[in-house]
């Protein structure tokens, strides 16, 4: 077969022989399972002479665009607009005639699936049927072949006006509903295929499962179908808006979801509990031929019971839940949390908890609200969350569900749960010294060894730790608590009296004892040891020591106007020697850039506890700057144009300088930062970026070549370099 060949057949058996245009033009989407259903329909309909399968396909596709309201129809559309305000009838489609009220979602939708066939056009479908894409897709290709093949004589021997006669049913194809249902049919229709993209996600019911329930009254083990809006497949706008019952022309309520069952010539829906979280199931039903609105009978009970998954009235239903979490959250305590179900009763059930052999009863009626939103009319109170006391040491903590029914209890799970005593210990000496203070003493929990202590200075955690000191007076003297039990720690602080307080983790931040210490405080001291000129500017350096604090502290220096803040934080040995119990870190130095001229350099020791900023000095400097200079070296013609290269330092920066170019009258910027050592090694203050070269565009006779140096920091103005005539 060839290639063009296979191509061809492609788009043929697509889609169960559906004869699909591919790729689609329209723009259009119809599900797999409705398009399948369709052609079948189409293909067993189309009979009268000038009506082939495609035509009737493509004419029983496009009303179910409108009657749905998206652009993939799908076949669990149920319809919003049957309001008060439309046709006064449409009252006795909410629950028990009461369009207010705790009832509201048990709705009685009149229009259902893609083609909204209403009970009120006397269709010989259930809910169920009509969101069956096959039974629904014969019934509308019965109806719109019939109309087609049979029109007024006025619009006898007119395709469109027949089109238009055959979709009379459909409000979505009447003139003033705003839907141009021809250019619908033009778009969809293409030469004896369909002009569509499928869907394969949609399915012949659009989200609706078959199951299996027994009804007191019908018999057992009947079809039955579940309807749960919330699994539509394909498009569901018609899910969105809210019913107001203050608002009698907006949409009506979008039903809970419910079951559909038919039974010698009645539809029956069923609304459960379990789904509505009503206190009572409801019933309504009618002859499946009649109008809802004027036929429909309420009940106040579902006596279903739902075979395929155990839901609804099935007598004895065995509890269920989940045993999410236990912990000890204290000395010798065990929270366990939670939730358990049993559907024969609306309320809380018992759930005992075991740690070890010592057995507690709680109630898992606690709000959970993820609970309630996976189970629908459970309620929303399932959840357990109880602390019970327990014993030092690990232990197995089981939890079940009791069985309100029966005897059918059910192990919800096991944890294993380490329980702790309560601590116990001593902050037994608080003593502090310049910048820090130490805490010695000890602490142990029943129980666990390792357990952590904590030391938190004026509220503030500052210290967390597992006590390791032999402390053999402990061990002797307190049962369990282990032969190391002792600690001794430092701890960075700043000057001035301080609260400090031992715990253990998890503990109250006072529970082991308080003491109060007094460390040294007051202003800073150090010194500004160095100043001096640099290019550009003036570095300086220095030490500086707050005696509140060990750590480092800023200094701000000032060069004239300009100010920089540094950190003393760099290591200075003689620092240290002289003043041993704050440590060597704590030299300072910074470069500033400044103007050139006489200029004033002043360091600010930084407060950091009691007292102020101080000053560590002033000196007076003068800062080399002016103009720049520097050289033109290269000037010659290439074969590319004319060639300069050289050199240019402004005295006021170690930055490079821009140097300007002209030849003859057309002027260039270059910029002087390329390496020359020999710069660098010449002016070593400068650095060695400091050289220009470039090939600039060259005219045909000899022109002067003019090379000026731009100031670019500090004051001076711009130097002519040098100029050549080549």
């Amino acid at each position: 077969m060839s290639t063009i060949s296979l191509a061809l057949v492609a788009s043929f058996v697509l889609s169960a022989c559906v004869p699909l245009l591919s790729p689609s033009t329209s723009g259009r989407t119809y599900g797999q399972g409705p398009i399948d259903a369709v052609w079948a329909a189409a293909d067993a309909h189309a009979k009268c002479s000038g009506l082939t399968s495609a035509e009737l396909a493509a004419m029983m596709m496009v009303p179910t665009y409108p009657e749905t309201g998206g652009p993939v129809p799908s076949p669990m559309t149920l319809g919003r607009w049957d309001n008060v305000n439309v046709w006064s009838l449409n009252s006795n489609l909410f629950a028990f005639g009461q369009t207010s009220g705790p009832y509201v979602g048990a709705f009685f939708t009149a229009g259902v699936g893609m083609w909204q066939f209403d009970s009120a056009g006397g269709w010989n479908l259930t809910a169920a049927d009509a969101i069956d894409s096959v039974k629904a897709a014969q019934q509308a290709a019965t109806t719109i072949a019939f109309r087609y093949c049979n029109p007024p004589s006025s619009v006898a021997d007119q395709d469109a006006a027949r089109r238009a006669y055959a979709w009379g049913p459909w409000y979505g194809c009447s003139s003033w509903s705003g839907w141009d249902c021809e250019a619908l049919y033009q778009d969809l229709y293409e030469s004896e295929m369909l002009d569509v993209s499928v869907d394969d996600r949609v399915g012949r019911y659009g989200g609706m499962e078959q199951r299996t329930c027994d009804i007191s009254g019908l018999g057992t083990a009947l079809t039955c179908w579940y309807v749960d809006p919330a699994r539509a497949q394909g498009s569901t706008g018609w899910r969105y808006g809210s019913y107001d019952p203050a608002k009698p022309g907006g949409v009506t309520p979008l039903p809970e979801p419910f079951y559909v069952v038919s039974h010698n010539g009645r539809e029956y829906r069923y609304w459960l509990p379990v789904d509505t979280g009503y206190d009572t199931g409801i019933t309504a039903h009618k002859s499946i031929t009649g109008n809802a609105r004027t036929s429909l009978t309420w009940v106040r009970s579902a006596p279903l019971c739902d075979r395929t998954l155990g839901r609804g009235s099935c007598g004895n239903s065995v509890p269920f839940g989940s045993f999410d979490a236990a912990r000890s959250p204290g000395p010798n305590q065990v929270r366990v949390q939670g939730w358990a179900i049993d559907r024969d009763t609306q309320s809380g059930i018992p759930v005992h908890v075991y740690i070890g052999s010592s057995g507690h009863a709680i109630t898992a009626n606690k709000p959970r609200a993820d609970v309630a939103g996976a189970y629908p009319g459970t309620g929303d109170r399932r959840g357990f969350d109880a602390v019970l006391p327990a014993p030092v040491g690990t232990h197995d903590v089981c939890a079940y569900a009791i069985d309100v029914g029966g005897s059918s209890n059910v192990l919800l799970g096991c944890r294993s749960v380490t329980v702790l005593g309560p601590p116990r210990g001593s902050l037994d000496v608080v003593t502090g010294r310049p910048g820090s203070l130490r805490a010695a003493g000890w602490m142990s929990v029943e129980g666990d060894l390792s357990a952590q202590a904590v030391i938190r200075v004026n509220g503030v955690e500052r210290a967390r730790f597992t006590p390791s000191l032999t402390r053999s007076d402990v061990q002797a003297s307190v049962p369990g608590a282990g032969a190391t039990a002792g600690f001794s720690v430092q701890i960075p602080s700043e000057g001035g009296t301080h609260r400090v307080c031992l715990s253990s983790v998890g503990a109250p931040p006072e529970a082991l004892g308080c003491r109060t210490v007094t460390l040294p405080t007051g202003p800073p001291f150090g010194s500004l040891d160095v100043v001096r000129p640099v290019s550009g500017g003036v570095e300086v350096a220095g030490w500086a020591i707050d005696p509140d604090t060990s750590a480092a502290i800023d200094v701000h220096v000032y060069a004239g106007s300009t100010g920089v803040a540094v950190r003393a934080d760099r290591t200075r040995g003689d620092v240290g020697a002289a003043f041993p119990l704050y440590g060597s870190q704590h030299g300072y130095s910074a470069r500033i850039e400044t103007g050139a001229g006489p200029t004033t350099v002043c360091a600010y020791a930084i407060n950091v506890g009691g007292g102020s900023n101080v000053s560590l000095g002033c000196r007076t400097v003068t800062v080399v700057g002016g103009s720049p200079f520097g050289s033109l070296d290269v000037v010659r013609r290439t074969a590319s144009g004319i060639a300069v290269a050289g050199w240019a330092i402004d005295p006021d920066t170690t930055g490079a300088a821009d140097v300007h170019v002209y030849v003859g009258g057309a002027g260039y910027a270059l910029r002087a930062d390329r390496p020359r050592p020999d710069v660098g090694a010449a002016f070593p203050g400068y650095g060695d970026a400091h050289g220009y070269a470039g090939t600039l565009p060259a005219p045909g006779s000899a022109v002067p070549v003019c090379v000026y140096a731009i100031n670019v920091a500090g004051g001076g103005g711009n130097v002519l370099l040098g100029c050549r005539t080549v």
